[in-house]
């Protein structure tokens, strides 16, 4: 039955190609305003100050989810999406905003860290919830749950467990610093049931290039941020009399290689999707390329 509801779905999402030019249109328009409200804060809010490139980041993160959004409404399908993904993502943000809110030790210092760099994250927040309210309910009958099979609870426990033992200390305050230490594991940890989903089932979502556009983006812009401000964690353990290796600064580096270990996998494989003509029509790839990529 769950395999026949599939293919339903595959087959419902293929039909909606007449859609296809008022999403491309959608997406443009997505791209320049976020091009121009990049720009704006840049410029404007953050006097070209570097720490903003952190805002940035925050942007494009915002825009990936925008149009996952864009994605569902047009195929009104959530086939290929892992609810699990979202899930842990919503909630990694949730964790962030409940340092970045009320303290200051993780944002960036120019005047973007006021308060757009939190608005940034809670437009994400938002899209998020919708992203899961159309996987779990508005179009669950589309939702492949026997293959989004990685448990969410388990990465949550590790993930606040590691936040526990290892997290900066720029807050001055043990709770809020576990606060931002587990988003960032949660954050690193949140694709791998995406992953998974898709190596099971071959669904290639036509919003996947986008997604791994803006992802490496992202990460490209917080790995720029953190590699000066990994230096300053090492500091600040050291005006508190701590002598040694600084685990939390080596953490943060090791979030960001995991995150760009599997953002590589996922690449690949919407890479060998799109050369086997896969890409933007959400459908399964062939038997034998979703073999090569069954963990």
């Amino acid at each position: 039955m769950a395999s026949e509801m599939q293919t339903q779905a595959l087959l419902k999402t293929t039909e909606m190609k007449g859609s296809g030019a008022l999403t491309d249109a959608r997406v443009v328009f997505a791209y320049l305003t976020c091009l121009v409200a990049t720009g704006a804060m840049f410029f404007f809010v953050a006097q070209q100050e570097f720490p903003s490139v952190l805002t940035m980041a925050n942007f494009a993160q915002c825009l990936s989810f925008l149009l996952v959004v864009l994605h569902i409404h047009s195929t009104q399908s959530v086939a290929g999406i892992s609810g699990k993904t979202m899930i842990l993502s919503a909630v990694a943000l949730v964790f962030k905003l409940a340092s970045t809110l009320f303290l200051d030790g993780y944002l960036p210092l120019d005047k973007s860290g006021d308060m757009v760099y939190q608005i940034a994250d809670t437009c994400s927040l938002l899209a998020l919830l919708k992203v899961i309210h159309s996987v779990y309910k508005a179009h669950r009958e589309t939702y492949d749950e026997q293959r989004d099979s990685v448990s969410a609870r388990t990465l949550f426990i590790v993930c606040v467990a590691l936040g526990v033992a290892v997290h900066p200390p720029l807050n001055y305050w043990a709770t809020f610093d576990i606060s931002w230490a587990v988003f960032l594991y949660l954050e690193s940890m949140a694709l791998v049931p995406q992953l998974v989903l898709c190596s099971k089932s071959g669904m290639v979502p036509s919003y996947t290039a986008h997604y791994l556009a803006l992802t490496v983006v992202k990460i490209c812009l917080g790995s720029w941020f953190w590699y000066y401000g990994v230096e300053n964690i090492a500091s600040f353990q050291e005006e508190d009399g701590v002598k040694g290796f600084c685990w939390s600064g080596a953490a943060i580096v090791a979030a960001l290689v995991l995150q760009v270990v599997l953002l590589v996998g996922f690449a690949g494989y919407y890479g060998k999707a799109w050369a086997n003509g896969a890409i933007g029509k959400s459908a399964p790839m062939a038997e034998e390329q979703v073999q090569m990529y069954v963990l």
